[in-house]
């Protein structure tokens, strides 16, 4: 193990234990964002800075990020279904499916996490935005240019960028399957590397939709609809070796995928109250619809007790062949936190990502 890696491990150590005495953690490596909002394209990053950035102090002082729709006082949380899928529906109604969906309170995913159901792709991203140290949820997807050898992470665009009048994010570092083996407890901290059981991952470029850049905020508004971003990252130890081969696994993005599939699940890492950010947790429901403005797609949306924190992280369903595939990103939450919302991946998701793919 080099030095620099022994020194992350020490640092990752240091944030867990201030994360489990109530604070919250933010773990990366210095970057170079580019200050102006209004731009066009992907973002480069230079590489990763000093570590010692992260000192206990600023990591203790990471906060969540979650946009917010304003609605009423919080509604009481119903437990899941004993088997924790909805049953088989045909298309809904227009006025039930822009209803807002029965409450869900979120499960926490087993562990370790597994590449059967796709939560071995989940993941922590830690960074730096103007209020301070950051932390959001992302999912290690497949990359069509580099097949089996992906180096990609879908999250929301609120996480890399702060949307109208805003910057891009700096310092930003994905730590898939964070906390896999549970051991980042008070009773545990010795050993960090189970709490990165795959290493953690910098950020060489990101890039988010045009819409989210010029017309994002903290609340809903049409850019919701566009809240989506990757994040390309590189191997911590320089090899060769890929995101998707190190951590085994990597979830296709199914574009215009249909809005009356059965059931949608979503994962993430909640870490405002009743949640701490050291785990990972998920709802599954029947996805409805929510617009957010008439003018732009509406937005996908479950019953869902997740808070901030989540943000970013994927939502799954089967695809026409069987295997889970990725059709959004957590971005949006009520008041209440008896529900969540995310957009729904067109052509203009698409295009994102092929930007992406061409600057490469």
């Amino acid at each position: 193990m080099t030095r620099g890696v022994r020194t992350l491990f020490v640092a990752l150590t240091v944030a867990v234990s201030l994360l489990v005495t109530g604070t919250v953690m933010a773990l990366t490596l210095g970057g170079v964002g580019n200050a102006d909002g209004n731009g066009t394209g992907p973002q480069a990053l230079a590489d990763p800075g000093d570590p010692a950035h992260w000192t206990p102090q600023r990591m203790s002082r990471a906060k969540p990020r979650d946009p917010r729709a304003d609605e009423g006082p919080p509604a009481p949380i119903a437990p899941p279904s004993p088997s924790g899928a909805p049953t088989g529906r045909g298309p809904l109604p227009d006025i039930v499916a822009e209803a807002k969906p029965p409450p869900v309170r979120a499960d926490e995913v087993p562990r370790p996490y597994s590449g059967n159901t796709g939560t071995i792709a989940v993941g922590k991203l830690f960074f730096e935005a103007p209020d301070g140290p950051s932390a959001c949820s992302g999912t290690v997807v497949a990359d069509p240019k580099y097949p089996g050898r992906s180096n990609l992470v879908w999250t929301a665009g609120h996480c890399v960028h702060a949307g109208r009048g805003g910057t891009w994010f700096t310092s930003m570092q994905f730590v898939p399957a964070f906390n896999s083996s549970g051991q980042a407890t008070l009773d545990n901290l010795g050993n960090p590397g189970p709490v990165a059981p795959f290493g953690q991952w910098w950020a060489t470029s990101m890039a988010t939709s045009d819409q989210w850049r010029a017309g994002g905020t903290n609340t809903s508004s049409p850019a919701t609809a566009y809240d989506y971003a990757v994040v390309e990252v590189r191997n911590p130890d320089r090899s060769a070796r890929s995101l998707e081969e190190v951590v085994g696994h990597a979830v296709p993005v199914w574009f215009d995928a249909p809005r009356d599939l059965a059931r949608a699940s979503a994962y993430g890492y909640p870490q405002d109250p009743p949640y701490d950010g050291l785990r990972m947790y998920g709802c599954t429901q029947d996805p409805r619809r929510m617009t957010v403005d008439p003018g732009v797609p509406p937005l996908l949306r479950i019953g869902c007790s997740m808070t901030a924190g989540a943000s970013g992280g994927g939502w799954y369903a089967n695809g026409p062949d069987g295997p889970l595939r990725l059709i959004g990103n957590s971005a949006l939450s009520g008041a209440g936190h008896t529900w969540i919302a995310g957009p729904y991946l067109g052509q203009d998701a698409r295009r994102m990502l092929e930007n992406l793919k061409r600057k490469r």
